[in-house]
């Protein structure tokens, strides 16, 4: 699986999109700058482009499912789930629920990135 990932990923889009109780209730289109990209490199090493200059440093592993990025700098952990993995697309989506006075609040972040 983590051969497959191997590559630089530029983003073709990201959305946002938030729901209560089961029902969308915001959609957004997120960071589409030019020139934005992932790049997963051999030995589990990677990096996020932000298009604007700044980059963020990754270990990450891939599984058939999931790809977990470990920044560097700092404790962050993002849990990518991968909706879709050919030799030229990858569709990952994160997301974060949690419940406020029994109201379910759920935020999805999908990102399309091509080879």
């Amino acid at each position: 699986m983590r051969s497959q990932v191997v590559g630089k990923w530029v983003v073709a889009n990201a959305v946002e999109i938030d729901y209560v109780d089961g029902a969308e209730v915001f959609r957004a289109d997120m960071f589409a700058l030019s020139g934005a990209y992932l790049e997963f490199k051999e030995g589990e090493k990677g990096s996020i482009y932000d298009g604007e200059g700044d980059v963020d440093a990754f270990t990450y592993t891939a599984t058939k499912e999931n790809l977990v990025l470990n920044y560097i700098e700092g404790d962050d952990v993002t849990v990518y789930h991968i909706k879709e993995l050919t030799g030229s697309t990858l569709s990952v989506y994160e997301e974060h629920i949690e419940t406020q006075k029994g109201i379910v609040h759920k935020e999805v972040v999908e990102i399309n990135l091509m080879k």
